[in-house]
């Protein structure tokens, strides 16, 4: 790789061990990866946040950082926690797993980090523009930013997004590079009769049938809303590792079919209607009775989201012994604070949460077993992080409301 003069003193340690550090990670994935140079971005979003995901390494690698006065140079958000910060009572979460997670976060906010606390920074706390570079570590988030808005970033681990942060770099190589972001696979979609959870279930479809480095092209009958696409694009991720795709028509650099083509060859064609996804439902998850919780938010529910839970539950009450927990960001929270549909939710016995999400919250510790959730992403990756302690079926909002209110 072609490096600057000051560069060069990076590696060298002239400005000091954590950004030599830091620049030799990122000079080595860009060596793998024919980097021709480095190039600066001025954003990232850091994974690794949650005590339950990342442990007391983390904790021990961020005091390491911050007593030895490392700074981050761009402006740096963070994925959610392990609980909600100011509510962590109410989720039943162990006193001594709390204490380790704020000081996780403090160390983060030490380090020059904005306690955004969210996997979907792009609706408000850090949305890149069209064509920008950055460094994002939440593989929802990466899909989202490359395929929805247009902006440019590789699906970054918690290291080199953290090592990017410090140096404001990132190699030039992979979904950075415009050649790189044509689709080579086309899926052609009856979305006619699809609930917003059957776009969840196409994307572990497509993803599990894909390779990390395609990129699907949608065509879909019917335009989905920017929820639908989000539920597919974070179902992509989780299954597939996909960091981008198409949708003809609809996403920025798809106006047409050929347009997202660009000069890539087509390798594989999908044809999809609501049949085929009973098939991945009955294939992935579980089919649950009666649920201890409802979990909604993955990816953090948007306020048009809430607001339509809220619709439904208008003059509803949840049975006793579910619990029914949306997640979303602090930002939302307290705009869904400022409306009447938060006095709706709350009379149905609905809690709000912010900072966390099911994911990486330890909800195995607190006597949950079986859950219902619209979102596959969650779907996908509660068993895993639980231990396989906890069992999970995929439902539209709709139908979970119909079935556990009155």
């Amino acid at each position: 790789m072609y490096l600057t003069r000051e560069e060069e003193r990076m590696i060298d340690g002239e400005y000091g061990e954590w950004v030599a550090k830091a620049i030799r990670l990122l000079v080595k994935l860009g060596e793998l990866n024919n980097a021709e140079r480095l190039v600066e971005i001025k954003r990232a979003h850091l994974s690794g946040v949650s005590y339950k995901t990342v442990g007391d390494a983390a904790l021990d690698l961020l005091r390491d950082m911050v007593s030895d006065g490392v700074k981050l140079k761009i402006y740096t958000t963070i994925n959610p926690a392990g609980m909600d910060l100011l509510n962590w009572d109410e989720m039943d979460i162990p006193p001594d797993f709390a204490e380790k997670q704020k000081e996780l976060i403090r160390l983060y906010i030490k380090l020059g980090a904005k306690p955004a606390l969210t996997c979907a920074p792009y609706i408000f706390e850090n949305k890149p523009d069209f064509g920008e570079r950055v460094a994002f570590a939440e593989s929802s988030a990466v899909v989202y930013v490359n395929s929805l808005i247009g902006a440019r970033t590789n699906r970054h681990g918690s290291l080199d997004a953290l090592s990017s942060a410090i140096i404001g770099k990132v190699p030039l190589m992979g979904l950075l590079l415009k050649e790189n972001r044509y689709g080579n696979v086309f899926v052609d979609v009856n979305n006619e009769k699809f609930s917003e959870s059957d776009f969840g279930l196409l994307g572990i479809l497509v993803g599990n049938e894909l390779s990390p480095s395609d990129i699907p092209i949608f065509r879909f009958k019917r335009k989905p809303s920017n929820w639908r696409l989000r539920l597919l694009g974070a179902a992509l991720a989780a299954s597939g590792a996909i960091a981008m795709f198409h949708a003809v028509g609809i996403t920025p650099e798809a106006k047409t079919l050929e347009v997202a083509q660009g000069d890539r060859e087509l390798e594989d064609k999908f044809v999809i209607d609501i049949s085929d996804l009973k098939t991945v439902a009955d294939t992935y998850f579980s089919k649950i009775d009666s649920p201890d919780a409802v979990f909604i938010g993955c990816p953090h529910a948007s306020l048009d989201e809430i607001r339509e839970i809220g619709m439904l539950l208008r003059g509803k009450k949840i049975r006793d012994g579910v619990r029914f927990w949306i997640f979303t960001s602090r930002y939302i929270l307290e705009q869904v604070k400022n409306e009447p549909i938060y006095n709706i939710l709350e009379n149905a016995g609905v809690k709000i949460f912010a900072d966390t999400c099911m994911v990486v919250a330890p909800i195995e510790e607190i006597g949950i077993r079986k859950v219902w959730t619209n979102g596959s992403k969650a779907a996908w990756y509660i068993p895993k992080f639980a231990g396989r302690k906890i069992q999970v079926e995929v439902k539209p909002i709709s139908e979970i409301i119909s079935m556990i209110a009155e």
